[in-house]
């Protein structure tokens, strides 16, 4: 094996973050929270790189307590005590503390350490110890750990309010997909209350029951919370496939609407009626003079609910696909049979080189990880999960809704219009 295929499987395994960045980005959508990572320096610094993409100043309310490797055998509550006391006289609205893998070990009584520090505030103790899963893992334990712990009184639910569970400015172009979810709700006429863990103050967990349904955005993220909320307040979800493409933004409200009847539903369908009727004519144009959006081979490698929101708009609206493969856990996707020719675990990674040194003339939907190992000449590629390292997103267009299919379709098709140009004699 060479020395290339043995630098991709090293980054085939690690394409994920763990579960203390994940933990990490959940808190940090609480924006006065201040979060306390129990760990090494590398530990803090590994869990804020995806977070930092969106918010440039988390450092000023994320912390380390800078284990060193007298901690981890004499145990971490000095450097804990230490970190902690600028939070006595002035304590936040919310604080977390999250152990990594190698502070869990010490088995330090953290919430009690918290308390003999005079932090009168509310705490959420985390443990990430014992290489608790992935990005995901963490970020969905973080959330029902919160639940648990400060759920707010049943309310009734208002009419029209929804909240909006599993989002996360930490997914790449996350923010900006929470922007746009918000903006199609509000043309329906839902009110959001609370996006949880996406831009909303410890305050807000309070009105959290107040909603009369939950919308599950990314599952794998979300889940968990969704169902701790259902048995413990009533509170009904849903979670369809994150919407992508206009026919996906389509169903995504129509299943909303199906749950909980949207007040101004013709006023969104009109909406989606006059996007996909300009977008139509726009593209038939250029089909006629470029020939048809057209890929041999396509590969997606994604987080489980982006990726299969993606190859569902690829497959059916986007794109002429001969061989779609998709990289993700098809579990809870029921037509993910119908949708891809080849599913692929995340890990899988013999079947995924092979992929990518065939995608000449194809199509790459991942992240620099994958796009590293293909002739950017011969094949286009369209980034969708961190680490991105070889593109630049400055604008605030997202990845779905109306806004989003835009900006992916628009982006396809002019990658593809550049190489026929560059082909043409």
């Amino acid at each position: 094996m060479g020395e290339r295929e043995k630098s991709f499987d090293d980054v085939c395994m690690c394409t994920d973050t763990c579960a203390l960045a994940g933990a990490s980005a959940f808190f940090a959508g609480l924006r006065d929270a201040v979060i306390v990572v129990n760990g090494p320096l590398w530990c803090y610094f590994f869990a804020m790189r995806q977070i930092e993409h969106s918010q440039s100043t988390i450092s000023h309310r994320m912390i380390c307590t800078q284990l060193d490797n007298d901690a981890i055998v004499f145990g971490a509550e000095e450097y804990l005590r230490e970190a902690l006391a600028p939070y006595a006289a002035e304590p936040p609205p919310l604080l977390a503390i999250i152990s990594s893998c190698a502070a869990g070990l010490i088995g330090d009584d953290i919430e009690a350490i918290a308390r003999g520090a005079g932090l009168s505030c509310p705490i959420a103790v985390l443990d990430s110890s014992g290489l608790a899963g992935s990005f995901a893992d963490g970020w969905d334990k973080a959330a029902c750990a919160v639940l648990s712990a400060f759920l707010p009184e049943q309310r009734a639910g208002q009419a029209n309010a929804v909240n909006l569970i599993g989002v996360t400015s930490a997914y790449y172009n996350g923010e900006n997909d929470a922007h746009e979810l918000m903006r199609l709700l509000a043309l329906a006429g839902y009110h959001v209350n609370v996006a949880l863990g996406c831009d909303m103050s410890a305050a807000d967990l309070s009105g959290l029951t107040q909603a009369a349904l939950n919308i599950v955005v990314h599952d794998e993220l979300g889940g968990g919370a969704a169902r701790l909320l259902a048995e413990s307040c009533g509170m009904p979800c849903i979670a369809p496939l994150p919407p992508y493409g206009r026919a996906g933004t389509r169903k995504w409200l129509a299943e909303i609407e199906r749950a909980l009847p949207a007040p101004l539903a013709d006023a969104a369908e009109e909406e989606i009626t006059r996007v996909t009727r300009e977008d139509f004519l726009r593209i038939n144009e250029c089909k006629s003079l470029w020939g048809e959006l057209r890929y041999e081979t396509a590969l997606i490698r994604a987080p489980r609910s982006t990726a299969w929101g993606l190859a569902q708009a690829l497959r059916t609206e986007w794109a002429d696909v001969c061989h779609l493969a998709v990289a993700a856990d098809a579990e809870g996707v029921p037509t993910a049979a119908l949708i891809a020719d080849e599913i692929l675990g995340e890990t899988d990674a013999v079947r995924i080189r092979e992929l990518l040194n065939g995608v000449d003339g194809g199509l790459l939907v991942g992240s620099s990880n994958e796009s590293a190992h293909i002739n950017p000449r011969t094949a286009a590629y369209f980034p969708a999960a961190y680490p991105v390292q070889d593109v630049l997103h400055l604008s605030d267009a997202p990845l779905m809704g109306l806004r989003g299919a835009r900006h992916i379709e628009e982006t396809l098709w002019n990658d593809r219009i550049l190489r026929r140009k560059i082909l043409l004699p």
